[in-house]
């Protein structure tokens, strides 16, 4: 079993991601890298299941109780390759209360060449959610397209939870 038989397509998930970045204005060498990619569940039970077939695919992780659900951070065993670059995480978010989200990809996370305030006042014009950005561990922008959605970080997710 290869890992697309469990998250789905994730090259035409982020061909959708690249695509609304392009159409926004980002320039893709803004990024220092593509650190991972979120599949959201809809449900606890869907969660727990994916957990177990998303373990076979990392070489370690960790799981915390944030934001008042459990999420799966995973280093791959084998990084994503998507046009040359190399996604080494995954990460895996239990539903939230009054979810809305279907099973599937929901998010592509990067990490900026930039700081993010610079980064920020570069991109002035983008309608950024600013609801993590003042976190004090991995502040984080985020835009949303109509699809998916995508993140921006100083620091990669897997870094940050010391996932080796």
């Amino acid at each position: 079993m290869d890992i697309e038989s469990v998250i789905g397509n994730y090259k035409l998930f982020l061909d959708k991601v690249f695509d609304h970045l392009r159409a926004v204005g980002f320039d893709i060498a803004e990024f220092a890298e593509l650190d991972h990619i979120a599949y959201r569940t809809e449900s606890d039970e869907a969660y727990a299941a994916m957990k177990t077939k998303l373990l076979d695919f990392c070489a370690a992780s960790d799981e915390v109780f944030f934001a008042g659900r459990l999420i799966l951070v995973g280093r791959l065993k084998k990084p994503l390759d998507y046009s040359g670059l190399k996604i080494e995480g995954i990460e895996l978010l239990a539903p939230k209360e009054n979810n809305k989200f279907k099973d599937g990809l929901e998010h592509a996370e990067f990490v900026t060449k930039l700081p993010l305030p610079e980064f920020l006042e570069k991109h002035k014009n983008i309608d950024f959610k600013l609801d993590a950005y003042a976190r004090e561990i991995n502040p984080e922008l985020i835009v949303k397209f109509s699809d998916c959605a995508a993140k921006f970080h100083a620091q990669s997710l897997l870094e940050v939870r010391g996932i080796k």
